[in-house]
Parts: C-alpha cells; sequence; structure tokens
C-alpha cells in the first residue's frame, strides 16, 4: 500500500504545532529536523522569540541555569475530514545559544539516539542473545524495549568475531552490529528502541513519488518540487567486491563475490581500487553465504543510484520508510532506502521537507 494516497494528499489544510520543554508547551519561531538513517541520531535546532514566550522562559536566567531540557516537537496536518498527529523526534538539548540583541534563543539537540552514542561499554553479555541485549540496554537508559526476539547467542559472535564484541565502542555501535548479524534494523523512535527485522520490499508500505512527462500538458508533473535529482555511480558500479562472513554451528563460512576480485591492485596499475563491502551475517552455511554476496552485489552494482528531492512536508515519509519512483521510463524507476528526512516548519515557509535516499538498503551493511 502507498502511504501518501489522495486521502492523506490535502488540498487545502491547516499545519499545526507543539513543542514541550521539559513537558511545558512554548511557542516557537521555526524548526528544522532531520531524521537519519539507522546508524545515527536524529536531530533538531529550534529559534525561539523570547518576547513571545511565558515566564519564565522569556528571561535569560532560566536558560543560563538549566543543566538538561527535555525537547518534544509534535506537528499535526488537519482537515475538515482528517487529522494526522504525529510526535517527530524528542530529545535532549546538546547547546543552546542566546542572542539578547535579537530577544532570540536557539537550541540544537539530538533524539534519544545520543544515550547509547553517549556511553561506552565494553561488557561480554557472553550468556545473553543479542535481542536479550537490546532489551537490557534499553531499559537501562530508561526507554521502552520494542524488540523481535533472536536466538544469535553473543558468546557464539565472540568466538570467531572477538574484537567487534569484547573492544570497547558505544552501545550504539554495539547494537547496529547486532543488527546488521541479526538481518535487523534497530532505532529510536520518541521513548522507543525498536530492534526488528529489516524493512521488506514485498510487505513494507511505500512512498510514491511519480513522475509525468510533457503531454498534455506542456509542462511536465511531478509531487516533488523543481529539485528532484537522480545521480548514479558508475566508477563504483564497475569495481565492487562483495565478502560476507557468517557463523554456524561452530564453523566460519567465508564467500566472496565475485570470486575472482582482489582487494586493492599493485603499484603501476591503471585499474582503479575496488571498493569491498564486508557483510557479518549470522547462521549462514557455504551456499547460503555465497547467495548473500551474489544477491548484495547485484543490489550494489545493477544500479548504484541515489536521489533527493524536496516537498511540502507530511508526517509519512521516514527513514524507515521506502520509497518507490515511477514515471521516468528509465532505470532510475525502481525502490530507494530513505537516508535522510529533513523537515523546517516556519511561519515564512510553512511546513516543507526534503529526503535522500539510495537504491541499495543500508541495513545489509555491519558498520565498522
Amino acid at each position: 500500500m502507498d502511504l501518501n494516497t489522495e486521502a492523506t494528499d490535502q488540498k487545502v489544510r491547516q499545519i499545526a504545532s507543539r513543542l514541550s520543554l521539559n513537558g511545558v508547551e512554548v511557542p516557537f519561531f521555526s524548526c528544522e529536523i532531520n531524521s537519519n538513517a539507522f546508524y545515527s541520531a536524529d536531530t533538531f535546532s529550534v529559534v525561539f522569540a523570547m518576547s513571545a514566550m511565558p515566564d519564565p522562559y522569556n528571561g535569560i536566567k532560566w536558560w543560563a541555569d538549566q543543566k538538561s531540557i527535555e525537547v518534544s516537537i509534535s506537528i499535526g496536518l488537519i482537515d475538515q475530514n482528517i487529522e494526522d498527529w504525529r510526535t517527530l523526534i524528542v530529545g535532549t538539548v546538546d547547546r543552546l545559544s542566546v542572542r539578547l540583541a535579537k530577544f532570540e534563543v536557539s537550541i540544537e539537540g539530538r533524539d534519544y539516539t545520543s544515550k547509547f552514542i553517549d556511553r561506552k561499554t565494553n561488557e561480554k553479555f557472553t550468556n545473553m542473545t543479542t535481542s536479550q541485549v537490546a532489551t537490557l540496554l534499553a531499559n537501562r537508559r530508561g526507554l521502552t524495549p520494542v524488540v523481535t526476539a533472536t536466538k544469535t547467542q553473543v558468546g557464539g559472535i565472540t568466538k570467531w568475531d572477538h574484537a567487534h564484541v569484547t573492544d570497547e565502542r558505544t552501545e550504539w555501535d554495539l547494537l547496529a552490529y547486532f543488527a546488521g548479524l541479526d538481518g535487523f534494523q534497530v532505532y529510536v523512535t520518541g521513548n522507543e528502541l525498536h530492534y526488528e527485522p529489516a524493512l521488506d520490499p514485498a510487505v513494507t508500505d511505500q512512498y510514491l513519488i511519480r513522475w509525468i512527462d510533457p503531454g498534455v500538458l506542456a509542462y511536465p508533473q511531478s509531487n516533488t518540487s523543481d529539485d528532484i535529482v537522480f545521480e548514479r555511480d558508475l566508477t563504483l558500479a564497475r569495481g565492487v567486491t562483495v565478502q560476507v562472513i557468517s557463523y554456524k554451528d561452530g564453523k566460519t563460512y567465508k564467500a566472496t563475490y565475485p570470486t575472482n576480485s582482489a582487494r586493492g591492485i599493485a603499484p603501476g596499475q591503471s585499474t582503479s581500487r575496488r571498493q569491498v563491502y564486508e557483510i557479518k551475517r549470522n547462521g549462514l552455511d557455504q551456499n547460503q553465504a555465497q547467495q548473500l554476496a551474489q544477491k548484495i552485489h547485484r543490489e550494489i552494482t545493477v544500479h548504484e543510484m541515489r536521489m533527493s528531492c524536496s516537498m511540502p512536508g507530511d508526517n509519512s515519509l521516514m527513514p524507515n520508510t521506502i520509497v518507490r519512483q515511477e514515471g521516468t521510463g528509465s532505470g532510475f524507476d525502481q525502490l530507494y532506502y530513505v537516508d535522510s528526512v529533513r523537515r523546517s516548519l516556519s511561519f515564512e515557509s510553512g511546513y516543507t521537507m526534503s529526503l535522500t535516499a539510495k537504491n541499495h538498503n543500508p541495513n545489509s551493511m555491519v558498520q565498522p
């Protein structure tokens, strides 16, 4: 099903917003929310007009005294047929600035992914599964775990990849690494940590972007602004090696595709150095590892493509959304996985958003 159907394509709509500081709703002048793909935190920035704020937020003392500020931003799309509210981000302020001469306060911060990014660990978690570790860390950081159970034993991973599991690294790096092994996605939304199977294009709702060439009308049409851009990396498509490493039943399996690909070139060669994609996925035998290597290589090299565009803001498009491009009559008509959605809301520009996406699922890549 398409997320952006006619029911949500509101011709006449009212944009409403709610922003709270430490649980208290306050007015603001403008905000920007950047919802990122799964390996980084979502970010926000807000500008307040001090003269429009209630006491004590309209004075410099309150801002100078705060040790921690929690921010929640929700946006609603309202007309006579629908009321669509969504909390787009909940997080804490990393920095603020007060411009006294302009009677203006600006804040910047991250969502609660930062609770895992800012803490390092070298715990062994030997007798736990990856999903149990996700639940444990979520509870420690005061978040609600939304976790799909796994059978992957952390102790088993340690036997064949000791460095990734035992070296000191951030809790978020560890969760992202486990998610890559399980074929999962891990992300924070609001006060929830999600650790769940990666998107399956066959069953996942999609966000449609349709291009219509000039015909009856002398100009093209699209449900985007005039900045839709497609890119294709021909150099990368000519030189990619995929290596899959898997641990199963006490054995380590390694598969490479193409099988005759070298990691690099000897000095003096004119052939460009290959880009090596290393995938670590638990529970595959040799044949399954080889099939996965071939599948991911095909995803990368058939069309190593990216797209970007801007459009009126809505509450449907998020990084865990698959974008389907139609209408160009070219290889660019395919599925894309969102890297980032940047939303802006202000009195001057209204509610707008822009996206960047690529045709290769970021969850099939294990972060180094």
